[in-house]
C-alpha cells in the first residue's frame, strides 16, 4: 500500500441506531480485512463541490450475526457443537470510529458535520495520523512517541505542542499511572532528554539567537537511587529490537544523559554526601544551616501542614522568622535577608534558646512577645526532630551548609537531586523541594531575566508535596508555580499515582496531561470525568511503554508508544561507564 493508492477497507453506514454524527460514525468492513481498535482511518465526502476529509480512530470493532437471538444461533447447530450446517449465512464485521478532525481540502478549514453513507473508509497512513492530531497547526512541535495503530503497530510519530508545555500558551506536564506499570518517571526522563536535545540543536543552529530555547533539567529523585545512573547505558537496551522506534522519531543514535550532576544529603557527621551507590566524587553534598535557611526565606517551609494550621503555632513561627531576620538594602536597591548577629547562629543554639524559653517564659526569646509554654515546646519538638532525623540536611552546629544552587543562564546538563533518603522525615523532603522551587521563583521574579530560559523541575509523588486540600506554605508554593510561573520559565513535570489526591490547581494548570496504566477507581474520580468511556478503557489496559497524551486540540487522547530508553533506570541494569565521553544528543 502507498499514499497514492490507499486501501479501502469498508464503507460508511448509518442505519437506524447507528447514525453518523459530527463526532462519530459506523462503517462495515470487508471480510478479508482485519480492523483493530485504535487504528487510524479516514474517509471523504464532497459537499457543493468542496471535498471534506474526516480523520478518525476506531473506537471499537463488532461482529454481528444475521440472526435475531442466541436461541436462533443455537438452533442453527441443533445444539450439537460437532454439527456443520449445510448452508452458511455469514455475519458482518463493523466498527464505530471517533472523528478526530474534519477539514475541507485543500484549504484545511475545520468543519463539524457527519460523513455520508457509502463513503469509502481507508486505512490511515503517517500523514493522516499527523493531520488527525493537528500536527500541521503546531508551530513548535516535538515528536515524543509513535502513534499506535491497532494492537502493536504504529503509524508515524506523534507530536505535542511545546507552546502548551513551555509557557507560551500553557505550561507544565502531569503524568498519572499506577506504581511500576505506569512508568511515570521513565516518561518524564524521556521528555527531559528530548527537550535537552532540542535545546542543543537550536544552540548549534542559532547560537546568536537570544530567544532560542535554553533548558535547565532539575530531576528530583524520590525512589531509592534509581535515577543516579541515567548517565550509564542500560544493559536491557537492545539496538536490534529498540533502535528502530528511535529512528522513526528521527533520532539515529540515542544515548544516555551526559555529565549529569548528582546531589545527595550531606552526612550528619562529615562533609561528604551520604552513600548513593556512586563514588563520592560523582556526587555533591547539599545541606542548610540556620543562616542559609534565613537568608533564603525558607523558615516557614520547615513545618508540616498541621503545625501551620494551628493559629498559635503559626503565629509563633512567623514571629520567630521575623525576629531571626535582618533585612538590608543593597546598592542596586535589592533587598537581601541576613541572620541577625545578636541571636542564635546555629540550629543547635536555636534549639537551646527555644528550650530555655519554654522552661522560663519570662526569659523571652523574642523581646516583647509572650507565647504559651506548650506552643513553644511544640516548636522545640518539631525542630529537634527535623534536625536530628534529617541526616545532616539541616546542619545542627555548622554556621554554613552547602545549599543547593541550581540557577543558570544557559542550557545545562541534567541535575539529579536525591530526596528518597529523606523518606523517614516527609517534612524534610517537602522542605528541600520547596527550597528548590523558592530559589527558582526568586530568581525568575527578580531583576535578571534570560529570554528563552526554561527550568524543567521533574517531581514524582506529587501528592506528597501539593496534596488535595493542602493549605500549608509548601502546597501554596507549588500551586503558585503551576498557576503563575510558566510564563516566567518554571515548568513543573509532575507525576503521581492518583491525580485525585493532588491539588486541583496543579492538575488543572498542566498544559499536557499524560496517562499511563491507571486503575478504574482513579479513572472514576473528578479529574478524569471528561474522558470518554473508550479512553478510560484504554487507560486501564496500557502496556508499560504506552501513554495517552491529552492536550488542547485533541478530540481524543493520542495513544503513543514510547521508545525503550538507552539509559539505565536502576543500578542493576547500568552498563559499565564508557571509555570516552559522548554527547547525549545524537549526531545528525
Amino acid at each position: 500500500m502507498n499514499a497514492s493508492a490507499p486501501e479501502v477497507i469498508g464503507k460508511v453506514a448509518s442505519p437506524p441506531l447507528k447514525e453518523s454524527t459530527s463526532e462519530e460514525f459506523h462503517f462495515w468492513i470487508r471480510d478479508d480485512v482485519l480492523v483493530e481498535r485504535g487504528q487510524i482511518i479516514r474517509t471523504e465526502i464532497t459537499h457543493d463541490g468542496q471535498p471534506i476529509r474526516f480523520f478518525a480512530v476506531v473506537r471499537e470493532v463488532y461482529r454481528q450475526s444475521r440472526r435475531n437471538s442466541l436461541a436462533e444461533e443455537r438452533d442453527r447447530y441443533d445444539g450439537d457443537t460437532a454439527y456443520l450446517p449445510p448452508h452458511e449465512v455469514p455475519g458482518v464485521n463493523f466498527a464505530v470510529a471517533t472523528i478526530l478532525r474534519a477539514i475541507t481540502i485543500p484549504d484545511k478549514f475545520d468543519v463539524a458535520c457527519p460523513p455520508c453513507d457509502g463513503a469509502d473508509v481507508l486505512l490511515g497512513a503517517a500523514e493522516d495520523a499527523a493531520m488527525a492530531y493537528g500536527a500541521d497547526l503546531i508551530e513548535n512541535p516535538l515528536d515524543v512517541g509513535l502513534i499506535k495503530n491497532g494492537g502493536r503497530r504504529t503509524v508515524g510519530p506523534g507530536a505535542i505542542d511545546l507552546d502548551y508545555v513551555l509557557g507560551a500558551n500553557g505550561g507544565h506536564v502531569n503524568v498519572t499511572g499506577v506504581a511500576g506499570r505506569g512508568t511515570k518517571s521513565s516518561f518524564l526522563l524521556h521528555l527531559n532528554w528530548l527537550l535537552l536535545r532540542e535545546a542543543r540543536r537550536q544552540q548549534r543552529e542559532r547560537p546568536s539567537d537570544p530567544n532560542r530555547l535554553k533548558v535547565v533539567p532539575l530531576i528530583l529523585n524520590v525512589k531509592n537511587f534509581d535515577l543516579f545512573h541515567i548517565d550509564r547505558g542500560s544493559t536491557r537496551f537492545d539496538s536490534a529490537r529498540h533502535a528502530g522506534a528511535w529512528r522513526e522519531l528521527g533520532i539515529g543514535n540515542p544515548r544516555p544523559f551526559e555529565n549529569v550532576r548528582y546531589f545527595a544529603p550531606q552526612q550528619s557527621r562529615g562533609r561528604n554526601p551520604i552513600s548513593t551507590g556512586r563514588t563520592s566524587t560523582d556526587v555533591a553534598p547539599y545541606s542548610y544551616s540556620l543562616a542559609d535557611v534565613i537568608e533564603r526565606g525558607l523558615f516557614s517551609y520547615l513545618f508540616a501542614e498541621e503545625d501551620v494550621l494551628d493559629a498559635n503555632f503559626g503565629a509563633l513561627t512567623a514571629a520567630l522568622d521575623n525576629w531571626l531576620t535582618r533585612e538590608r538594602i543593597e546598592r542596586d536597591e535589592r533587598e537581601t535577608r541576613l541572620l541577625r548577629e545578636d541571636g542564635p547562629q546555629t540550629f543547635e543554639q536555636l534549639l537551646d534558646r527555644v528550650g530555655a524559653w519554654a522552661d522560663d517564659s519570662a526569659n523571652a526569646l523574642i523581646p516583647g512577645q509572650q507565647h504559651h509554654p506548650s506552643t513553644i515546646r511544640k516548636l522545640h519538638r518539631r525542630l529537634l526532630r527535623m534536625v536530628l532525623e534529617g541526616q545532616g540536611v539541616l546542619r545542627r552546629a555548622d554556621h554554613r551548609g552547602n545549599p543547593l544552587s541550581l540557577t543558570a543562564v544557559e542550557t545545562t546538563v541534567a541535575a539529579v537531586i536525591d530526596l528518597s533518603s529523606l523518606a523517614r522525615v516527609p517534612a524534610l523532603q517537602r522542605f528541600v523541594a520547596a527550597a528548590i522551587f523558592h530559589q527558582l521563583v526568586e530568581e525568575r521574579t527578580g531583576l535578571r531575566t534570560v529570554p528563552g530560559l526554561v527550568y524543567l523541575v521533574t517531581l514524582d509523588e506529587l501528592n506528597r508535596f501539593a496534596p488535595r486540600g493542602g493549605k500549608d506554605p509548601i502546597t501554596r508554593l507549588v500551586e503558585n508555580v503551576a498557576a503563575e510561573m510558566r510564563s516566567q520559565g518554571i515548568i513543573l513535570l509532575g507525576a503521581q499515582q492518583q491525580a485525585s489526591l493532588v491539588s486541583p490547581r496543579v492538575i488543572e494548570n498542566a498544559g499536557l496531561r499524560v496517562l499511563g496504566k491507571t486503575g478504574s477507581v482513579e479513572l472514576g474520580e473528578r479529574p478524569w470525568r471528561f474522558l470518554t468511556s473508550s479512553a478510560r478503557s484504554r487507560a486501564q489496559q496500557l502496556a508499560p511503554d504506552e501513554k495517552l497524551l491529552i492536550q488542547d486540540g485533541f478530540r481524543e487522547p493520542m495513544h503513543v508508544r514510547i521508545p525503550f530508553p538507552p539509559w539505565a533506570l536502576r543500578k542493576q541494569e547500568a552498563a559499565p561507564p564508557p571509555t570516552a565521553a559522548k554527547s547525549d544528543v545524537d549526531e545528525p
